[in-house]
């Protein structure tokens, strides 16, 4: 092990110690040696952290300098350590710890969706879970503190940003804790006594729900009447355009100005516009907002009910499964499962149509999709949703992330939560990710998917979002651009239902520039694509390109280039299959004497590669439920 491979471990460690959540959003809560139950949220805890972060950046530059030329996996690897320390220390003046509650994020959220990842397996996890019930006070506690700070500061959110939220932490006062007890009042371990249970139930009901009440009543009488109407996070916060320039510095891991992004903005609008407009002529249609008119209130494309619309997740992905092969080698696609989902209530109100959570574990990566105002969740949008969240999108590339052997856990896991905290925070690299998510979308053509001219303009709905969010973030908060104008836009461009133009219109307001990643990081994407297809001719193989960008982890675009032009060089110097870590060479066939599998052959290379899907599943919605899945090896 090298020296920088000790600093590297050293440094996740701690983040696992001090961070019990982070620790169990990735299944990782067996490697912690700390035994605190919930992140501590004091003030003194923000400057414990930033401390060790200034002394772990001290110690690597003294390493760099003391080891001088270093190997090429070697230098990436520090560098990009480098990056999120410096990041976190530099951005630390921004405060953003301190507007830490929203329609997205906070207790009231982040807590249920703990408790229901905690595993409950033996003694000690019950008692975990107990030493977690009775720890939710004082964290709330810490967190109203913070908040009290920041309406001192003026480090504060937009008040529509709090839109319902004091309604959220009411609706667990009223429903008497239950997400906090539903739990362990069903679990049937040995060690899920009645006296464990009894424990449970009084903590909730002494601790827990009182607290979440406190909250509610802090926000309703205190913050919320403190929060300023002004959307412009240059006129909000203290710093200003800086701080949103760091925002999208963050988010987009590129340089671009406010204006750019704005003006990359508008050109996309137009040409994806001009695409919408041929779909509606050749649907017989002479103006596209009727045509959009008839797609947003036709039976035709409306669910009947919760169950049709998962059901039509759970089949459009098991139609991409069986095409990854075009794309992909075997051995660069995962081994973990994942689930389709309803978004859990009541936050499914304030949710987007779909989000993805990546697993952990012995936990499935879980693919939410918003069954609220059902109606609205028109059908031609499923392609492109699934296709952006579940496979080969998010899901595929956090689990790849996961698993690809070589990579540092800093590398290999993205924390992806408390997004409020941006830019003053480790980098998750959002252009990559979710840049990633948008240009899996453009791959339905390839895949089977998008049949149908509405399936076909529900994707280009999909990307005209994307594109209108270039304009949107940066006009509400650097070009004194009103909510109502936001909105009004999306109605225009988009085929959104009015229900999630306003839930997407906040949610840019709440989440300064981390809208912006996505188009900024698709365009790049496909940009190395093209780049590649066109450098390497007949020699070049897309799947080799495709293990390149999800075996990397998540990277600052720039850094994916880099990566892409070495594929590029070895290609051409006759040298495919020598470059990075894994290698090229991992399993799948050699593109001069292959024939893309069927959908046989590719069941059974998945039995074989991934021994937690079954054929009868292949994206099992039912994990649980499956009758065979505990016979698959």
């Amino acid at each position: 092990m090298s020296p920088f491979d000790t600093l590297f471990r050293e440094c996740w460690q701690w983040r696992l110690d001090v961070s019990p959540e982070l620790a169990v959003s990735l299944g990782l809560l067996h490697e912690r040696r700390s035994v605190h139950s919930l992140d501590p949220r004091s003030v003194e805890s923000f400057e414990q952290r930033l401390e060790y972060v200034k002394k772990s950046l001290d110690t690597v530059k003294e390493l760099v300098e003391k080891e001088g030329t270093l190997e090429p996996d070697t230098q990436l690897s520090v560098e990009l350590y480098v990056d999120q320390l410096e990041t976190y220390l530099e951005n630390s003046k921004y405060n953003s710890h301190l507007s830490c509650v929203n329609r997205l994020e906070g207790p009231q959220t982040d807590l249920p969706l703990y408790a229901s990842y905690l595993p409950l397996n033996n003694k000690s996890d019950f008692d975990f879970y107990l030493d977690f019930l009775s720890s939710v006070k004082n964290q709330n506690d810490e967190v109203l503190i913070l908040l009290q700070m920041g309406i001192n500061t003026n480090h504060v959110p937009a008040k529509c940003s709090l839109d319902g939220v004091p309604a959220q932490f009411l609706n667990h006062v009223e429903n008497g804790g239950e997400s906090f007890y539903k739990k362990i009042e069903s679990s049937t371990s040995p060690y899920a006594t009645a006296e464990v249970k009894a424990k449970a139930k009084a903590l909730i009901e002494t601790e827990v729900v009182p607290s979440f009440q406190k909250f509610a009543d802090f926000l309703n009488n205190v913050y919320v009447p403190a929060l300023p109407e002004e959307i412009a996070s240059t006129k909000r916060h203290p710093m200003g355009a800086e701080y949103y320039q760091a925002c999208l510095d963050f988010h987009t891991t590129t340089k671009y100005t406010c204006q750019e992004v704005h003006d990359i903005g508008l050109g996309e609008v137009a040409r994806i516009e001009a695409e919408m407009e041929k779909i509606a002529k050749e649907e017989g249609y002479e103006k596209l907002d009727e045509y959009v008119k008839f797609l947003t209130t036709s039976p035709l494309f409306q669910p009947a009910d919760e169950e049709a619309l998962l059901a039509r997740y759970r089949d459009t992905c098991g139609r991409i499964s069986p095409a990854l092969l075009k794309l992909f080698h075997v051995k660069t696609l995962p081994s973990t499962p994942f689930q389709i989902v309803p978004t859990p209530s009541p936050s499914n109100k304030t949710a987007p149509a779909a989000y993805y959570l990546a697993g952990g574990g012995d936990r499935p990566g879980t693919f939410y999709a918003n069954t609220s105002e059902i109606k609205t969740r028109y059908t031609y949008e499923t392609d492109a949703l699934s296709l952006h969240e579940a496979i080969p999108g998010h899901h595929t590339q956090a689990a790849v992330s996961s698993e690809t052997e070589g990579l540092e856990d800093f590398r290999k896991y993205a924390e992806d939560r408390r997004y409020f905290e941006a830019p003053a925070r480790f980098p998750f690299y959002t252009g990559y990710i979710e840049g990633w998510g948008l240009h899996c979308e453009g791959l339905g053509d390839e895949l089977g998917l998008y049949k149908t001219p509405a399936d076909r303009f529900g994707r280009l709905s999909a990307e005209m979002l994307r594109a209108v969010r270039l304009i949107v973030d940066t006009g509400m908060h650097g070009l004194g651009w009103s909510w109502q104008r936001a909105f009004d836009l999306m109605m225009e461009k988009t085929a959104m239902s009015a229900q999630d133009a306003g839930v997407e219109t906040t949610r840019y307001c709440t989440w300064p520039g981390q809208a912006c990643a996505y188009k900024i990081g698709e365009i790049k994407i496909n940009s190395l694509r093209k780049s590649f297809e066109e450098s390497t001719g007949e020699a070049g193989d897309i799947r080799d390109f495709y293990h390149i960008v999800l075996t990397s982890g998540a990277v600052p675009l720039t850094v994916l280039e880099n990566k892409i032009n070495e594929l590029i060089a070895s290609v051409k110097e006759g040298k495919k299959g020598k470059k990075g870590k894994k290698g090229l060479e991992d399993g799948g066939e050699s593109k001069s004497n292959a024939k893309v599998k069927g959908e046989d052959d590719f069941m059974s290379s998945m039995t074989f590669a991934m021994p937690a899907w079954c054929k009868c599943c292949v994206v099992p919605g039912s994990l649980s439920g499956c009758p065979t899945n505990a016979e698959v090896k």
